[in-house]
């Protein structure tokens, strides 16, 4: 990580610690960052908030199983079947049961990341990172690496009439939606000796990549992706994975991917997106299809 993504987390740190009024430009900040630097930042809190003599809350390792601790019980309430999460003495053995990295902006309240995955299971020895915010997970079984990268995680960027660059909340994000998807592959390499989970930099075998340029969309309903693959989905485009001529629930031998160019009235607001509502003191989400 930066220095200056460095010094800007323990500025919000240092906010938070001193004015609680600050949370919601907190909130604002915190979602332009991956969640790589997010947990940097957990990592300082959790050392300002627990006892500096339970030195396992005094280490990146510490901070990393307090987020997959976390994961699980969001994921859990999310109605996906994951494993629990041991105590610290199989962490230090045997090291996480699975590695998951979620980017704050797909909340970052539960309630709203709740409504975003739905069902599914994710296997003991997984691998799951989301650095996009407009996303749908419905009954998806993961079993190996998941990796989705995108470059307009909550909007676009626009030069203004002095040459700054300002962030357009909302605007040409990207945008996956996984359905009734399967994914199989050999993901992380847990016996290599080289793996540090904490800084997410690990061996691999196998992994399902995807990257989206731009407001570029990813899609995938009803298939079975087994093996090592990387989609990478160019600006302004829209890639579709579904079954073959068979109708059926497909594997990767037999899929039917369409990139397809986003139609010019979509390029601003995608060709879904989710509509965000009260009703009382919940938030309730739409998935609007155009």
């Amino acid at each position: 990580m930066s220095v200056l993504y460095s010094r800007h987390i323990c500025a919000l740190v240092s906010a938070i610690n001193s004015n609680r009024h600050a949370m919601s430009s907190f909130v604002k900040e915190i979602c332009l960052l991956s969640s790589h630097d997010v947990f940097i930042y957990l990592y300082f809190t959790i050392s300002l908030k627990h006892s500096y003599t339970n030195l396992s809350y005094q280490t990146p390792d510490g901070a990393l199983l307090d987020m997959m601790r976390n994961a699980y019980d969001l994921l859990s309430r999310c109605g996906v079947t994951i494993p629990e999460v041991e105590d610290n003495e199989m962490y230090v053995n045997c090291g996480p049961p699975y590695l998951i990295l979620l980017h704050p902006a797909l909340g970052p309240l539960w309630e709203i990341i709740s409504q975003k995955f739905v069902g599914g299971s994710i296997a003991k020895g997984s691998e799951l990172q989301i650095e996009v915010a407009e996303f749908l997970w419905r009954n998806v079984q993961l079993d190996g690496s998941l990796v989705i990268l995108a470059e307009n995680i909550v909007g676009s960027t626009k030069t203004n009439e002095i040459g700054e660059a300002l962030l357009q909340y909302g605007t040409r994000c990207a945008r996956c939606k996984l359905e009734n998807v399967k994914v199989l592959n050999d993901g992380i390499n847990w016996n290599s000796g080289d793996n540090l989970y904490w800084k997410h930099d690990m061996q691999r075998f196998e992994a399902l990549k995807v990257i989206l340029h731009g407001n570029a969309e990813f899609e995938a309903r009803d298939v079975v992706i087994q093996g090592n693959y990387t989609f990478d989905v160019p600006d302004g485009h829209k890639l579709e994975i579904t079954p073959g001529v068979s109708g059926n629930v497909a594997y990767s031998c037999c899929l039917d991917i369409q990139l397809k160019p986003i139609e010019a009235e979509m390029m601003d607001s995608g060709t879904w997106f989710w509509n965000y509502k009260t009703r009382g003191r919940h938030i309730e989400l739409e998935l609007i299809e155009l």
